[in-house]
């Protein structure tokens, strides 16, 4: 419609202009959205599946994935995760891009929903560092390994990731909208208070808001829904118990900077 309404106002050297500068546009569009959103064209999308049986559990002490169908284990495989200073998310994820890449990210790449940064299981050309402290935050497999998880697994799919306790120390004050490896901290925390049923999937929703209110009220505190330093202290001493400091959570519930 605008190179129509271009015709009658425009000379024949002025309309090849005009296209031209139409379909730089365009293609300038069009690269600047597959930068922002890391995507290929073989990227697949879609609407998450109802539940599945079918979920990941991510060890990050023992640097293992098990991949489960129901209770039952059906495969694990050894992974690459997150370096000291670029660690690994914890917490209770869902597949939200599958993608066949290559270079750094090897073979296959599974996105997952950590809502603070990009992170993803994927392949790697450095099949040395698999098994390994190495990555930037990803989870790293043998090419052939991610290869035979991405054929078993779908948009939806549960990811749990799991490690030493705590996951994070919380040192702001979190608010309603926050996220971050904190924040699951927060949930985690007010899950073992038997305030909060919902996910640890870092964000401060809604739920998250009320949890606090109810914790902060049953113990005595000014239910604003805001964890301050005064409610995670007694949040942290009301869910103290042997062993919490090193006791994993075991529950099932676009692409990055440098390869993972």
């Amino acid at each position: 419609m605008a190179e129509l309404h271009l015709v009658g106002k425009l000379g024949s050297g002025d309309m090849k202009e005009a296209r031209w500068t139409w379909i730089h546009r365009g293609l300038w569009a069009l690269a600047a959205a597959l930068v922002w959103t890391g995507l290929r064209p073989t990227v697949s999308h879609g609407a998450p599946p109802p539940a599945t049986a079918t979920h990941i559990v991510i060890d990050v002490a023992a640097r293992r994935l098990t991949l489960y169908r129901g209770a039952a284990p059906i495969a694990t495989w050894p992974v690459a995760v997150g370096k000291p200073n670029t660690p690994s998310p914890r917490g209770e994820f869902v597949i939200t891009q599958k993608a066949i890449w290559g270079d750094g990210f090897g073979t296959r790449w599974m996105r997952i929903s950590v809502p603070w940064g990009i992170y993803g299981i994927h392949g790697t050309n450095k099949p040395w560092t698999v098994g390994t402290v190495a990555s930037h935050g990803c989870f790293r497999m043998y090419n052939r390994d991610v290869e035979a998880l991405y054929d078993q697994v779908q948009i939806g799919t549960p990811v749990t990731v799991v490690g030493p306790t705590p996951y994070a120390t919380i040192r702001r004050t979190l608010t309603p909208g926050r996220l971050g490896q904190d924040v699951v901290e927060l949930e985690r925390l007010l899950r073992q208070a038997g305030v909060y049923p919902g996910p640890l999937e870092g964000l401060y929703t809604d739920a998250v808001t009320e949890a606090v209110r109810r914790f902060q009220a049953m113990t005595g505190l000014s239910p604003t829904g805001i964890a301050d330093a005064a409610t995670v202290e007694r949040l942290k001493a009301f869910t103290a118990a042997p062993q919490a400091a090193t006791r994993p959570e075991k529950r099932f519930g676009g692409r990055p900077h440098p390869p993972g």
